[in-house]
């Protein structure tokens, strides 16, 4: 065994913070961590020692400069794969508990992403920005994460047209992930923010399994430069929703990435300069795709996981990165548990 780093992670049992370390042991990488009340645990972070002693990116928490925040439980979609498990009975948080929210942070002109389930659930989400657009203080770009399936109703769309500093994160996926309609719906979507001008940030598939990876790399080269140039390529991970296929590690994402741009002749440029721990960046013919894969409550390293937001989701508890708090969440609000201990202050927002 070869120790790696001390760290902090999670007890899978009462999801309290725990010390913990990683070590390297036949060339694979654990995390063992030990909670006072459910002695000492072990799993594999990841098979290849390789990939992971080589992926040389910066770590740090002081380029993070977006708060994702929940403005609805509900959701049109029942996907596979979800950090929530959406409650349609549920009432979304008013417009003026969000904005007292957002004045509770320090005037950094942090970006804010409006998630949920779905955010385009709410009828009022045009006011809302707009509202958040108008706060004191230095001004704050808005974007908004949503399967765009709302957003094939045109008239819809136009409710968001010239609100500056707004942009629009798809969440896409193989056709067969929610069926043939749907999958129209969410083009008609996109094709309606290109038409009126709303700017798409990003589109992110999500995969049930490896096979649907080649379809998805293959529309990537297709769509790029139409909607976007930013892309993301993710497998299902143990929070929240979840079918417990088996787990794909990052390493063999990528490789099978790597594997289709040889035997399709795309280029494939490494930039993991601009990558964290769980976001792995590749430029496919000139196109910038992050190939993601999360941890979970059992593999979530503290010190590694600075994801691209701060996390503000978990209710009562300081703001802390996205992935750290999608895990927590889970347990209290989908899971109905109470956590016995909050975020160690090394891993909360500065000021918060």
């Amino acid at each position: 065994m070869h120790k790696l780093n001390d760290t902090t992670g999670l007890c899978e049992h009462c999801y309290r913070h725990i010390p913990a370390m990683t070590f390297e042991r036949d060339n694979s990488v654990y995390i063992g961590k030990s909670c006072s009340t459910h002695g000492y645990l072990e799993h594999l972070v990841e098979p290849s020692y390789e990939f992971y002693r080589n992926y040389n990116y910066t770590k740090t928490y002081n380029d993070v400069t977006t708060y994702l925040l929940d403005i609805t439980n509900r959701c049109n979609l029942n996907c596979p794969h979800c950090y929530q498990i959406p409650d349609n009975t549920s009432t979304d948080p008013s417009i003026e508990y969000i904005l007292e929210l957002v004045r509770s942070y320090p005037d950094d002109g942090y970006g804010i992403c409006l998630a949920g389930a779905e955010p385009t659930t709410r009828k009022d989400l045009h006011i809302l920005i707009k509202q958040l657009r108008q706060l004191p203080g230095k001004s704050r770009p808005i974007i908004v994460l949503t399967n765009a399936v709302n957003l094939s109703n045109i008239e819809y769309c136009e409710l968001f047209i010239d609100i500056p500093d707004l942009v629009w994160g798809i969440g896409l996926n193989h056709p067969d992930y929610q069926g043939a309609t749907v999958r129209r719906k969410q083009i008609q979507g996109i094709e309606n923010c290109i038409k009126l001008g709303l700017p798409i940030k990003n589109i992110s598939y999500t995969l049930e399994n490896l096979s649907q990876l080649e379809y998805c790399l293959d529309e990537i080269i297709e769509f790029s430069g139409k909607y976007t140039n930013i892309f993301r390529i993710r497998t299902g991970i143990d929070i929240g929703r979840n079918p417990h296929d088996p787990l794909v590690y990052l390493s063999q994402l990528v490789s099978e990435v790597e594997q289709l741009c040889i035997s399709k002749g795309y280029s494939c440029v490494h930039d993991q300069q601009s990558g964290i721990r769980a976001h792995y960046p590749l430029v496919i013919n000139d196109i910038y795709i992050k190939i993601i894969q999360w941890p979970d409550v059992r593999t979530l390293d503290l010190e590694e996981i600075q994801t691209e937001s701060w996390s503000d989701i978990l209710p009562g508890k300081p703001i802390s990165p996205l992935v750290h708090q999608a895990i927590l969440r889970d347990y209290v609000v989908n899971n109905n548990n109470m956590l016995l201990d909050t975020v160690p202050k090394q891993y909360r927002r500065i000021n918060n």
